[in-house]
């Protein structure tokens, strides 16, 4: 897996309209709050956005756009954290 070190990017950086496309049909709750975090090899990625005050969504996504695992955190941070342990859980099992 070439996922070593996360790469979280604002959703509004995101240049490709595929690939925004493809984040944005995934968000529930805000587009200014998403971010997200791809692993290339298995096209499969990562994304955070906040729900309410204290409550951040996290979810990991496969490249056919199905929510593989997704929860709730109460920080930014531990969003990512617990996006991140995931999608590398998931990733590994897609390339064994």
């Amino acid at each position: 897996m070439s996922l070593l070190i996360p790469h979280w990017r604002c959703f509004e950086t995101v240049s490709s309209g595929a690939e925004a496309s493809s984040f944005a049909e995934c968000c529930r709750y805000s587009l200014a709050t998403l971010e997200v975090d791809c692993d290339p090899e298995t096209k499969s990625f990562a994304l955070i956005e906040q729900q309410e005050p204290g409550s951040w969504r996290w979810a990991i996504v496969n490249a056919r756009g199905r929510v593989m695992q997704d929860g709730h955190e109460p920080s930014q941070l531990d969003a990512k954290h617990a996006a991140t342990s995931a999608l590398y859980a998931v990733t590994a099992g897609l390339s064994a």
